[in-house]
């Protein structure tokens, strides 16, 4: 009550007084700030009880109005104040004091006005920078303080204001030494310009507005860097702790986005953000590799990773979406143990992949997704993937199969990729690419599922380097060719041919010797049919389309009894040439050949060596008839999307069926062969074996409720269910016939495409 009537008594006063100047007026108030705490003696009197808020508000009023009427770059008599009394570093030391209760608050938003309204460049002076630059470490200080509000709006403000003046980020960097290099010489760490005297700055005693001198150090600077918190064992600590530069800035950012307030929380990501995406190299640069940013944000995604159950169902996993930001939005419809902390996870993995998005140079984007590689990837999650446990095995290459699909940013893909597809170092220790591809063929059908689908996801994301690693460098030297000039065979034994082809010549013998091995006419019939449409574009697709849809026997087919749309051929060219218009625009910016058509340019190549990737493929769809129905359908839809790829050494080797081979090269074609002979002879001893195919069939479409899914589209995974001898092989024949419908699809549909284009 006496507050405001001392209020009330001081404007009077004021409105019968002469007009003072802005100076005067700015003068004044400042007194009247620091005289409050020469007068009062009650340090628990809450600052809104007193006058001091409106004072500050009224030095902004005036320092705002003071700049509009002077010429841009003139700096007023106030503003000159400002500077030559130091009244920031004042300030920030109330603040830091919070005396009286919430002047912190007040501080805050004074500088967050200050910065903000004011347009000339406020942050070169040293006299500025340097209590922004304390006020920024007071920030994030304290978990869930109540001035969390005013601490992420006042580091956006400076994190806007960097925006512009991107040249000036230096001036936000300041040593912290490590206590076991204080000996040590000053070269021995890189000196980043600008930091020279934040050392002295910090020790230098401050004077209060009573005048007294405080010798009190600075806790927040002597402090020990929150990047070396909890970590002494890790093993990528080191790089960051041998470091004498840190960002403020990005520590207190980085302790806001803990914050149990969601807004609070995106702010401080967002602010983040902004310091990444500087326009000025050398400081973007500086952020992400002159601070502990990548590894506090790589210890973050670890910590949120492991706090996931590990008998998470993969189910589960491939059902939760989450994306980083106030708008993303779960369903909670469907509620399962571990699903907040798995959605976190996924949130704080999809924030990382728009940072590295938004790094300002290729450099500061490769320097993010490095990082991740090296300590997420490989020392957190490279040990489950190579776990023995069947749980942390599912749970594991779930989630790096959800992370693979998730992804965005080129530059983490592309690490991601390095991170799976590395060869190993030591020879006897297999490679990760070589557990997973071993792990396809795992006894639980659940592992070799959740194995499969991670490379068709892998497949799916259409990358050249996971191409070129998986397969296309297997076929470079085009060992499968039967006019490949390695093909000689020296004869052995008198049952075997002795070979030596030349471009064109004896195409259908040789091959005739692989089709009384199989048994299957219609191989010989596909041979017969080479020499002809070699040289018809035309006729050799009709051929080649007739190949699959004709392999399979008519009393093996199920389809043509039902009156509905199920496994209609024109409902797979509809699909087919959707998917491969797209995968055709995607694949246009590879460096990938248009065509090739001369088998002198290759090397000689005693033997082919298919890649383990296409052996494991192959070896899977050779199995179809003894494996379960969600197995094949994975199966089936890699292959078919490796069918899609324009690349003319896949589409020879794996695609087209009339390709002259060398002896015992297994391809696509010629497996599906050996799988259809087999399969006739297993029906042969199965009694009324067609009407069972039929229920079979009734059956899948009831259970899809749609038709017999297109095989290029992947199953509900991980329904893994039990299952007779006979229900495999009725199940394995009806993809079968649908996966033959499919890849006559795609090879009518690449024809016409490339005939368009030419």
């Amino acid at each position: 009550m006496f507050s405001k009537f001392s209020t009330i008594l001081q404007q009077a006063v004021d409105a019968l007084a002469p007009e003072a100047t802005p100076i005067e007026d700015f003068v004044y108030h400042w007194k009247c700030i620091t005289n409050f705490y020469v007068e009062n003696t009650d340090e628990k009197c809450p600052v809104n009880s007193t006058n001091i808020p409106s004072h500050m508000q009224q030095m902004l009023v005036i320092l705002v109005e003071e700049e509009a009427e002077r010429e841009v770059g003139n700096t007023g008599p106030c503003m000159e104040y400002l500077l030559q009394h130091k009244l920031l570093e004042t300030l920030h030391t109330l603040g830091r004091a919070d005396c009286p209760p919430g002047m912190k608050q007040q501080v805050l938003r004074f500088f967050t006005s200050l910065l903000g309204r004011i347009q000339q460049p406020l942050l070169p002076h040293i006299n500025v920078h340097r209590p922004v630059s304390r006020l920024v470490r007071v920030c994030g200080e304290v978990a869930a303080a109540p001035t969390e509000s005013e601490e992420i709006a006042f580091l956006c403000t400076v994190c806007a204001r960097l925006k512009q003046e991107p040249h000036l980020a230096h001036l936000f960097l300041r040593g912290k030494e490590d206590p076991k290099l204080k000996n040590k010489k000053k070269e021995d760490s890189p000196v980043v310009q600008g930091t020279s005297g934040n050392n002295a700055d910090q020790e230098k005693p401050t004077t209060d507005p009573t005048g007294k001198v405080n010798t009190t150090p600075d806790k927040t600077a002597s402090a020990p860097s929150t990047s070396t918190k909890d970590t002494k064992n890790s093993p990528s600590l080191h790089s960051y702790t041998t470091k004498r530069e840190g960002y403020d800035l990005v520590d207190s950012l980085l302790n806001l986005t803990k914050s149990e307030d969601g807004r609070v929380a995106v702010k401080a990501c967002e602010g983040i953000m902004l310091l990444v995406s500087l326009e000025h190299k050398d400081a973007a640069r500086a952020i992400v590799q002159d601070t502990a940013l990548c590894y506090l944000l790589n210890l973050r995604l670890s910590s949120l990773f492991a706090a996931i159950p590990e008998n998470v169902d993969p189910v589960d996993i491939d059902a939760v979406e989450a994306k980083w930001g106030l708008d993303a939005r779960t369903d909670d419809s469907h509620r399962f143990s571990g699903k907040r902390a798995l959605i976190s996870f996924l949130s704080w993995f999809d924030y990382c992949d728009r940072l590295i998005s938004e790094g300002n140079s290729q450099e500061c984007r490769e320097l993010l997704a490095k990082s991740m590689k090296e300590q997420f990837f490989g020392l957190t999650l490279s040990p489950l993937l190579c776990a023995t446990n069947e749980h942390t095995i599912l749970t594991a290459t779930s989630i790096f199969t959800k992370l693979f699909r998730s992804v965005e940013c080129k530059e983490l893909l592309r690490e991601m990729l390095n991170f799976l597809l590395a060869v190993s170092n030591e020879e006897s220790v297999p490679s990760l690419l070589l557990r997973i591809l071993e792990r396809c063929d795992h006894l639980s059908d659940e592992i070799t599922i959740v194995s499969l689908q991670l490379f068709e996801t892998v497949l799916r994301k259409n990358d050249p380097i996971a191409m070129d690693e998986l397969v296309i460098k297997y076929l470079l030297q085009r060992g499968y060719h039967a006019e490949n000039p390695g093909n000689i065979v020296i004869q052995t034994d008198a049952a075997e041919l002795e070979w030596d082809l030349e471009p064109g010549l004896e195409v259908s013998a040789a091959n005739s010797t692989e089709t009384q091995r199989t048994g299957s006419q219609s191989e010989h019939d596909t041979q017969q049919a080479m020499n002809v449409a070699k040289f018809n574009p035309r006729l050799h697709v009709q051929q080649a389309v007739n190949c699959y849809l004709n392999v399979l026997p008519e009393a093996a087919k199920s389809s043509q009894t039902f009156d509905d749309d199920s496994g209609r051929h024109d409902s797979y060219l509809r699909e087919a040439h959707r998917m491969y218009r797209d995968v055709q625009y995607v694949c246009s910016q590879f460096n990938w050949p248009k065509e090739f058509d001369n088998p002198d340019r290759c090397p000689a190549v005693n033997n082919f060596n298919e890649g383990p990737f296409l052996r494991m493929l192959l070896s899977k769809i050779s199995r179809i008839l003894d494996q379960p129905y969600e197995v094949n359908l994975v199966v089936t839809s890699i292959a078919s999307r490796l069918c899609l790829m324009p690349h003319p050494l896949l589409h020879e080797y794996f695609v087209d069926p009339l390709t002259p081979l060398r002896p015992n090269v297994k391809t696509l074609y010629n497996t599906i062969q050996h799988i259809i002979t087999e399969m006739m002879a297993r029906f042969a001893r199965f009694p009324n074996f067609k009407h069972k195919l039929l229920l079979a069939r009734k059956s899948l479409i009831g259970n899809n409720e749609s038709p017999i899914k297109t095989l290029s589209s992947s199953p509900p995974p991980h329904t893994v269910k039990g299952g007779h001898e006979h229900s495999f092989l009725l199940e394995g024949s009806i993809v079968l016939e649908e996966f033959c419908k499919e890849l006559s699809a795609i090879l009518f549909v690449k024809h016409h495409a490339s005939s368009a284009t030419t």
